[in-house]
């Protein structure tokens, strides 16, 4: 064995001791139990869920830029405000203001799309996101309504992110009001989500855990979107053209939409790492943390 070997015999080994020493901790225990319910109940779902969005949802939200722009809207300012907001530039501003000016000249073609988008993939999104809530909690509650479920779910969904492109293009003082009334929405709706999808077998007080974490976390990468997400679009756009503009897209929506399932994991994770902890210290006679 060379030098070179042994030096990265060693890496590993002290990756193994550290992973090791992180089981004994508190924080290490609910990461494991955490990334451990996660694989479970996810199974790949993000990047089902992932494709469904850029499918269903981003021709929703065209639509509605569509009806916007026939029914008197400026969709230059809208655009130019998203390119200011986001710090883009070069092709990806083009390709931006291109998409705003060319999908409200052909409202009509951007409804049919909605139309199919909705009825092949959109409804299959609820379908997906209970699911995963399914094997989170261990239960089961497929009913022969549920596609009405999933209809409304959709709706109130795309609703909810209508909300949050809206505060994208407020002026910054006014972001800074929006933060609490996005907080509450976004706490209400994954409060709802999966006591609507699962037919209320889980108990509002057992969801509110994932709801604030799901909130605080996916309104932080929103809030801090124009850091990571304008640059990242910039870059592919350089290097790739408008491909890599589609590219990033992909790559940010699956990340915020597995950043969501992970939020919906939390919940039975937390529940079940508290009863343990409960457990453990009842049997040395101490009270939990």
């Amino acid at each position: 064995m060379n030098q070179e070997e042994r030096q990265v015999g060693t890496r590993v080994e002290r990756i193994r001791a550290w992973l090791a020493r992180q089981q004994d901790t508190r924080v290490g225990r609910f990461s494991f139990l955490m990334f451990k319910r996660y694989l479970e109940a996810s199974k790949n779902t993000g990047a089902a869920t992932t494709a469904y969005f850029m499918l269903s949802v981003l021709p929703t939200a065209l639509a509605a830029i569509a009806v916007f722009g026939t029914s008197g809207g400026d969709v230059n300012a809208l655009a130019n405000r998203i390119i200011t907001r986001m710090h883009l530039t070069g092709s990806t501003a083009d390709i931006v203001s291109q998409t705003f000016g060319s999908t409200a000249n052909n409202a009509l073609a951007a409804t049919v799309v909605v139309v199919f988008g909705f009825w092949f993939w959109g409804m299959g999104i609820g379908q997906l996101y209970r699911d995963v809530y399914e094997r989170a909690w261990h239960v089961e509650t497929a009913q022969s309504n549920d596609q009405v479920l999933f209809m409304v779910w959709y709706f109130v969904a795309c609703g909810l992110l209508g909300l949050m492109f809206a505060a994208t293009t407020f002026a910054s003082s006014h972001r800074v009001l929006f933060i609490p009334v996005w907080l509450c929405a976004s706490m209400a709706f994954w409060l709802w989500t999966p006591r609507f999808l699962l037919h209320k077998k889980v108990a509002t007080r057992r969801l509110l855990p994932g709801a604030v974490v799901g909130a605080v976390v996916l309104g932080g990468m929103i809030g801090t979107a124009p850091l990571w997400m304008g640059p990242t679009l910039n870059q592919n756009a350089k290097a790739f053209g408008p491909f890599g503009v589609v590219l990033a897209l992909i790559g940010l929506v699956l990340t915020v939409i597995t950043t969501s399932l992970a939020c919906a994991v939390f919940s039975p994770v937390w529940e079940e790492f508290r009863g343990k902890e409960s457990v453990e210290a009842a049997a040395v006679g101490v009270e939990p943390a």
